[in-house]
């Protein structure tokens, strides 16, 4: 369906220009609108970021599910520390507290 300014024929008289007629009770109302949705989605986004960040401090301060795989590889590293072990098959490893001791030696004897 097309409007009557396409509806013309060849006579050059002017013809009624496009959207001439404005309602501006029609353009109130859509702003109106616009401004209530755009309020609304503020709200929503904003009462799921808080129900999003209680359930997340809730999971990091009531359980230790985030910190196992940290918690686990600490462990080793610990467990690595404290030990006589081989790191390859030329180079040993001791436990940190000796080490310390010998570079405190070596250096106080320089």
């Amino acid at each position: 369906m097309t409007d009557a300014f396409h509806d013309h024929s060849n006579d050059p008289a002017p013809q009624e220009a496009h959207a001439q007629t404005v309602s501006p009770k029609a353009l109130g109302i859509t702003l109106i609108l616009m401004v209530l949705g755009v309020l609304a989605v503020i709200f929503i986004l904003i009462a799921y970021f808080d129900n999003f960040m209680s359930n997340y401090h809730a999971e990091i301060n009531e359980t230790t599910a985030i910190s196992g795989p940290t918690w686990e590889a600490k462990q080793t590293s610990l467990q690595s520390l404290n030990t006589y072990g081989w790191v390859n098959n030329t180079t040993a490893h001791q436990p940190i507290d000796n080490a310390v001791e010998q570079v405190i030696t070596e250096y106080a004897s320089n």
